[in-house]
């Protein structure tokens, strides 16, 4: 999950003011809905189809699901509200921030590179970033890709030095780092401990790797190919030094809270340029799938060695392991493999189903929803289909 990096900003005064201005019923947020695609009978949709109504009419998810099988829509629900002061309801058109699901898309970058030679995965950090402590000098783009890196998780001093756009504040960040801050919390490959800040020095290698900056390179050697027509990167919106929160027409606005008692969230995700910056909405998804499928993103032997080693999530509940930038799950004998992310106003869930040439992606504007229970329900549906 991206660090939710809206708790340090957002004043008590300001607290108050969006629980009171959204407390409201829930019922009249999430009246607008898509009708359910047509599905086939093998199809049973019955169970997903009664807890998400569920859901949309309790308030307690507000976004968009869609579940493909061979290229096809068997599902597709829209609900809630993208912005409730203006009473604009979510479509299968709305944007959302999918904060570490953009993990996957910079893996995928750094892949790329490293197929066209500009990146190798068992390089040291210091042969792309000069300016890094030498305590991480054996790091490697494998490890930070596979979260083993060791790297202490430094995303907050990275939002504290933020002033004008990531490669300045990687800079500064770097030139001031403590000696605790530059010490190892483990030995490089020895163990799994997720961090968002090993994404952000993953933009930084490939900025420098390639002489472009990342936000171009993720536009240049994924959305463009991909066909990712409506997805983008959030660009810095910074005042006097100060980072402001990114609102834009079409795009969702975030709350938290729970359902009923809402709060408007405050968030920078144009700070965390690899591990959450990106914006897109369902469709772009889709069109990434299909490229992916269609070998246009990486080849098959790249797509192979991201999940070639997977190491188990420190959280043991969670049933899930990572590879380089993609998680991997099984559930009733179903493989999963995607990249979850939000906590911060937003939630999202890119699930392929390898064996199934399916796929779910679900896109919520709250950053309490669940989606476990959706793509392990998918995974169970598909088994049964069988």
């Amino acid at each position: 999950m991206s660090f939710a990096i809206d708790s340090g900003f957002r004043t008590a005064a300001a607290r108050s003011f969006f629980k009171a201005l959204f407390r409201v019923s829930a019922v009249a947020l999430l009246a607008s809905s898509t009708a359910i695609a047509q599905s086939p009978p093998r199809y049973n949709l019955t169970a997903i189809t009664r807890q998400l109504d569920q859901q949309c009419a309790d308030g307690s998810f507000s976004g968009v699901v869609v579940i493909r099988v061979a290229g096809k829509d068997i599902f597709e629900r829209a609900c809630g509200m993208a912005d409730i002061v203006n009473g604009i309801a979510n479509t299968r058109a709305t944007r959302f921030k999918i904060y570490s699901t953009s993990k996957f898309i910079t893996a995928l970058v750094v892949m790329r590179l490293v197929e066209r030679g500009k990146m190798n995965l068992d390089a040291p950090l210091a042969t792309y970033i000069a300016d890094v402590p030498g305590e991480w000098s054996k790091v490697t783009v494998r490890q930070l890709l596979n979260h083993s890196s060791g790297i202490p998780d430094l995303t907050v001093g990275l939002v504290e030095r933020f002033t004008l756009d990531h490669p300045h504040a990687m800079r500064a960040l770097l030139a001031g780092l403590l000696p605790g801050d530059r010490s190892l919390k483990t030995a490089p490959g020895s163990s799994f401990h997720y961090n968002n800040f090993g994404f952000e020095l993953l933009a930084d290698a490939a900025a420098q790797a390639t002489g472009t900056p990342f936000a171009t390179l993720i536009e240049q050697e994924i959305f463009k190919p991909a066909g990712m027509t409506t997805a983008s990167v959030e660009a810095p919106n910074i005042v006097m030094g100060h980072p402001l929160a990114v609102n834009e027409p079409g795009l969702a606005i975030g709350y938290n809270g729970e359902a009923g008692k809402l709060e408007q969230a405050t968030n920078y995700a144009f700070v965390q340029l690899g591990a959450g910056a990106v914006r897109a909405t369902v469709d772009d998804f889709i069109a990434l799938d299909a490229a992916i499928g269609a070998g246009k993103i990486l080849s098959r032997a790249s797509l192979g060695e991201m999940t070639r080693t997977l190491l188990p999530d420190e959280r043991p509940d969670s049933g899930r392991q990572f590879g380089l930038g993609i998680i991997v799950g099984v559930k009733d004998g179903v493989t999963m493999q995607g990249h979850t992310g939000g906590t911060n106003g937003y939630i999202s869930d890119f699930e392929q189903y390898p064996e199934h040439d399916a796929m779910l992606i679900a896109l919520t504007n709250r950053g309490f929803a669940k989606t476990r229970w959706l793509r392990e329900e998918v995974a169970t549906m598909l088994k049964s289909a069988r």
